[in-house]
């Protein structure tokens, strides 16, 4: 790994850093429905995307090719996951916690490569292995629930970046081409949501988005916050992620995204002291093992960017 594809890898954490914290602001603060939120940025960044792409040749029809409904009914899944996760689990704790996607990362990688992860990064995932455990055991009896949501939003996070690895359009170089598969998955996406967003308000698992005359999309903050999200957080965030993964293979992907919490963190605490969010509010042991994460985490880029500079 490079310095300029860990600088890009680097960018991508910041920018979906800076997305969770001013959607936890935005969503909480506006009381925003959060299933409508999520749909329009998604759509929003998905058309932005396809203009982006316009030049590039495709059809409509791809939309419905089985390898992007599977992966956007993926990243409805993954999306749900989360969301239940962050019921018991606050975001920072989450963020900490979603870097078990690099041990996931590694041994699915091993599982589907038949190759064990390079003997420079087993000290690196040793210790964030420790690092993620007794962060877990320091959080309180409720939160476990959302430690296992959390471990199957990652889980699937993960599978996800394999499919688009091997996805032979995510292996051009042609910007119009790869915004256009961009702009696609984001589409695919915000379409399977709205089909099990209305399936389970059939059910009456949650609140039918066509209920009250379909009061979930009914106010302007709503169009304008979550527009703005996807145009400035979803749509690059998914492409720049995309092409990390193209350039870097998932598991340097994955490990890049562990400064993420770190990234989150120094935020929070920025946004804290303006009074926007409330400080972080961790446990000295829980610091005490988000350090060891950071560790491992350094650890881990910076044997990749030593491998990389070998001759």
């Amino acid at each position: 790994m490079s310095g300029s594809l860990l600088a890009l890898g680097l960018c991508n954490s910041l920018l979906w850093s800076l997305y969770l914290l001013l959607t936890r602001h935005v969503v909480s603060g506006a009381a925003l429905d959060a299933w409508a939120y999520t749909l329009v940025q998604l759509l929003a960044a998905g058309l932005i995307m396809l203009w982006l792409g316009r030049r590039a040749a495709g059809s409509w029809y791809e939309l419905l090719a089985p390898w992007t409904v599977g992966y956007a009914f993926l990243r409805v899944a993954i999306n749900g996951a989360t969301a239940a996760a962050i019921v018991w689990l606050a975001i920072t704790e989450s963020t900490l916690l979603a870097t078990v996607s690099v041990l996931i990362g590694a041994g699915s990688g091993w599982w589907l490569t038949r190759q064990a992860p390079p003997r420079r990064d087993w000290p690196g995932l040793a210790l964030l292995a420790i690092g993620i455990v007794a962060f877990a055991l320091a959080l309180a009896p409720q939160a476990w629930r959302g430690l296992g949501w959390l471990v199957a939003s990652e889980a699937m996070a993960v599978a996800g970046s394999w499919m688009i690895a091997y996805h032979p359009r995510n292996r051009s170089n042609d910007l119009a081409a790869r915004s256009r598969f961009t702009g696609e998955i984001l589409v695919a996406a915000s379409l399977a949501l709205i089909l099990v967003w209305s399936a389970l308000g059939l059910v009456g698992a949650v609140t039918s988005p066509w209920a009250g005359a379909g009061d979930a999309f009914g106010r302007i903050e709503l169009w304008l916050y979550a527009a703005l999200a996807g145009l400035l957080f979803r749509a690059p965030g998914t492409w720049l992620g995309f092409w990390t993964i193209n350039r870097t293979g998932v598991q340097t992907y994955l490990i890049a995204l562990t400064a993420m919490p770190f990234f989150a963190i120094a935020l929070e605490a920025t946004a804290a002291h303006l009074g926007w969010v409330a400080p972080p509010n961790l446990s000295a042991a829980e610091w005490i093992a988000a350090i060891v994460i950071l560790v491992a985490s350094t650890w881990l880029i910076v044997v990749r960017l030593k491998a990389a500079a070998a001759p």
